[in-house]
């Protein structure tokens, strides 16, 4: 069950994948929208090394930046509020300033769903967030999530679930079974090679193929062969089954001070034109 969504804001909601996705799932849901844009004064003031003599450029710059990030952002959460009131969606707005994973945790505290474009928007910033950013989500307790890429049209007509045999994956499968962002839409689950679990590859795609049905799922399933390029042979099987999202789980390690991510989910991430739900 979805009823609160959280929607990362983009430059322009009006032309933007994930705005539209999330409408979507809203209208179909009865959920709200909290769209979210944060200024982080603090990173588009860093502008680096200057020679001597340039500080007062320095200056002027940093605080371009500031002032363009600003106003780009109260922009983004107008026209966003514009669409969803033509929409007919509940819309509240969460324009900060501040330290973007502080503030996004906060609005994150209790929502149901979090969506984004695959190119995170830095008002402000000529760059963009990309998929080590949204895993860097993903670590922070933003779960689950759903990426969708700038240019995907309509809406997913069947989902691939990408079962390793791990906890993360099954909790991911079953979080998209239970919120059922996108109805009914038919899951073709897979898995590659000999599963993490311990058990046939078989037997793990028939529980899974059950937990579906049970909550109404039409359910396939195949068994791919063990593949070194793991990523692209789930892609290539997803184009023949006709496939457009992707679910996945994400595991990552902490060794001391550093989080290591997941690579498949890295590179699912970074190469997907279809809409992926990732979760850990």
């Amino acid at each position: 069950m979805i009823k609160k969504i959280l929607l990362v804001a983009s430059e322009d909601p009006k032309t933007s994948s994930h705005v539209r996705a999330a409408l979507a799932i809203a209208r179909r849901a009865g959920a709200s929208v909290t769209g979210f844009v944060v200024v982080d004064k603090d990173d588009l003031s860093n502008i680096g090394p200057a020679p001597i003599g340039a500080f007062s450029y320095r200056y002027e710059l940093a605080k371009n930046r500031v002032a363009r990030g600003l106003s780009t952002a109260a922009d983004a959460v107008a026209d966003l509020r514009a669409v969803c009131d033509d929409a007919g969606v509940s819309f509240v707005a969460e324009r900060t300033v501040g330290d973007r994973d502080d503030t996004l945790a906060n609005a994150w505290r209790f929502q149901d769903l979090a969506i984004l474009s695959n190119e995170v928007w830095i008002p402000g910033s000529n760059e963009s967030g990309d998929a080590e950013t949204l895993l860097h989500f993903v670590a922070m307790g933003l779960r689950p999530l759903l990426v969708v890429p700038q240019g995907f049209e309509g809406e997913p007509s069947k989902a691939m679930v990408s079962l390793s045999g791990s906890l993360d994956s099954a909790k991911a499968y079953k979080q998209f079974v239970q919120m059922r962002p996108f109805g009914d839409v038919p899951l073709h689950i897979v898995t590659v090679g000999e599963p993490k679990s311990g058990g046939t590859p078989e037997d793990l795609l028939r529980e899974a193929a059950v937990y579906g049905e049970l909550h109404g799922f039409t359910v396939t399933t195949a068994v791919l062969p063990k593949a070194e390029r793991r990523v692209e042979a789930l892609q290539t099987h997803a184009r023949t089954v006709g496939a457009d999202l992707f679910v996945i789980g994400s595991s990552y390690h902490q060794f001391l001070m550093m989080t290591r991510f997941g690579s498949h989910a890295l590179q699912m991430l970074r190469s997907s034109k279809y809409p992926v739900f990732v979760s850990h």
